[in-house]
């Protein structure tokens, strides 16, 4: 698959994330004035543990989802992807009528991909590239360590 698929979500490095010292960061990066990061209980388990999808500021989110902590099963779809020369990954946070997708991937012919992409009604109305490094878990391992069932088919890439 692709390097920034990973067996276990990395510690917080809170200068470019909104995650905190403790939490595990599944996905993080820069899409200019504002920073989106996933981040997980260092518990997290198919059994339990939490995830939240933060927007915003870097130390000032204007977006937590869910706003009560609460496992992935309940709040997010996951899925994989394989294509040629690479894969990728994405978890998506549903709140109607909106959905939240962190994504990364790579392919041949293409090259890398990351960022969020916003959906209002199932129609994209937005896609924030990440710019810069990404931090990123995203794939087959924490998503059977999360117990997630993968649903390709739930998020097409930008």
């Amino acid at each position: 698959m692709i390097g920034t698929l990973a067996a276990q979500p990395g510690l917080a490095d809170a200068t470019n994330s909104h995650c905190s010292s403790g939490e595990l960061v599944v996905f993080s990066c820069d899409t200019g004035k504002k920073t989106v990061s996933v981040c997980a209980s260092p518990d997290l388990s198919a059994r339990g543990g939490w995830v939240e999808y933060r927007f915003g500021p870097v130390g000032a989110p204007e977006l937590v989802f869910p706003a009560a902590r609460s496992h992935p099963r309940h709040v997010v779809q996951a899925g994989t992807w394989g294509f040629s020369g690479g894969g990728g990954a994405f978890m998506q946070f549903s709140k109607a009528p909106y959905a939240y997708t962190v994504y990364t991937a790579i392919g041949k012919g293409w090259g890398e991909k990351s960022g969020v992409a916003v959906l209002k009604n199932g129609k994209r109305i937005a896609n924030l590239p990440c710019l810069g490094p990404v931090q990123s878990e995203l794939g087959p391992d924490l998503f059977g360590r999360a117990g997630l069932d993968d649903q390709p088919d739930a998020f097409e890439l930008p």
